[in-house]
């Protein structure tokens, strides 16, 4: 099993903010789960580009993705942020 970690306390910050909203916290524990698991986390997710360049994005919910990087060389996923799309990626993607 792959060692899954954030990069930095954004991660620790965005799951208080998110504490009271039950379906985040279980997308976001299932997430961790698929990415532990998988023979390659990066078949997870959806590849990002621009800010995020050589990242994955998985959805948790419809409006909310946890974005990650994996260094295959370390067999390591990085967790980089947890928001909603337009909170990430400066616009919404339900219009």
């Amino acid at each position: 099993m792959r060692q899954v970690e954030a990069r930095d306390n954004i991660i620790d910050k965005k799951l208080k903010k998110f504490k009271s909203d039950k379906s985040i916290i279980d997308g976001y524990l299932r997430a961790l789960e698929n990415l532990k698991d998988a023979p390659d986390p990066t078949t997870v997710g959806e590849r990002k580009h621009g800010k995020y360049k050589f990242c994955f994005a998985i959805h948790i919910t419809k409006s909310h993705s946890l974005i990650y990087l994996y260094l295959r060389e370390k067999d390591l996923v990085q967790l980089i942020d947890l928001d909603d799309h337009k909170t990430l990626f400066g616009r919404d993607n339900r219009s």
